[in-house]
């Protein structure tokens, strides 16, 4: 059995929820929608789950700016900004939770989409390489379990592409190409 913390988490489920109808927060204003909702949490572990979904690229930071103010800890603060990535998986929520998230305020956001994707891009290369190198030592259930996640991760960038940039056949293609890395054909 792994150690650590399971890599799929109710807390970024509901942090995707919000993001899906805000459209872009900052870490903070996720921290009071989140209460407001899905009850209480700790900011530490709102902050926690924010960095690691960005790690996992179900969220996906796309501005850091610093805010000038009189706060407790001084007059200056961070907001990083995060929106939807590719790989965000959503929670269903229960009737009072979908009346409530349904009332955010979406807000449009201007940003370079296309580095973005081109970036989730060479991070599933890389992911797909890795594979690679270590699969004739996985046991054949593990093996098929990591060719299927790297699949629906396929899937998801592009479906993720087609959102953010509409059709891009460039793109597009160079995601199918992805499919073929996984298992290369021989020679």
């Amino acid at each position: 059995m792994a150690k650590g913390r399971p890599l799929k988490t109710e807390i970024r489920e509901n942090i995707a929820s919000i993001l899906k109808h805000t459209n872009i927060a900052y870490g903070y204003q996720i921290y009071k929608i989140y209460k407001d909702i899905f009850g209480n949490i700790s900011l530490r572990n709102l902050y926690y789950n924010l960095k690691k979904g960005a790690e996992l690229g179900e969220f996906v930071l796309i501005n850091i700016k610093k805010e000038e103010g009189y706060f407790t800890w001084g007059n200056e603060a961070e907001h990083k900004y995060y929106t939807l990535g590719p790989y965000a998986l959503l929670k269903k929520a229960n009737e009072i939770q979908k009346l409530k998230l349904s009332k955010l305020k979406l807000i449009d956001i201007n940003f370079n989409w296309m580095k973005e994707v081109k970036q989730q891009i060479a991070k599933l290369e890389e992911d797909i390489k890795n594979f690679n190198s270590i699969k004739v030592r996985l046991k054949y259930e593990d093996k098929r379990k990591y060719e299927n996640k790297l699949k629906s991760n396929i899937a998801n960038l592009k479906d993720w592409l087609k959102q953010k940039i509409g059709r891009n056949n460039e793109l597009i293609n160079k995601i199918n190409t992805l499919n073929n890395l996984i298992n290369p054909p021989t020679p």
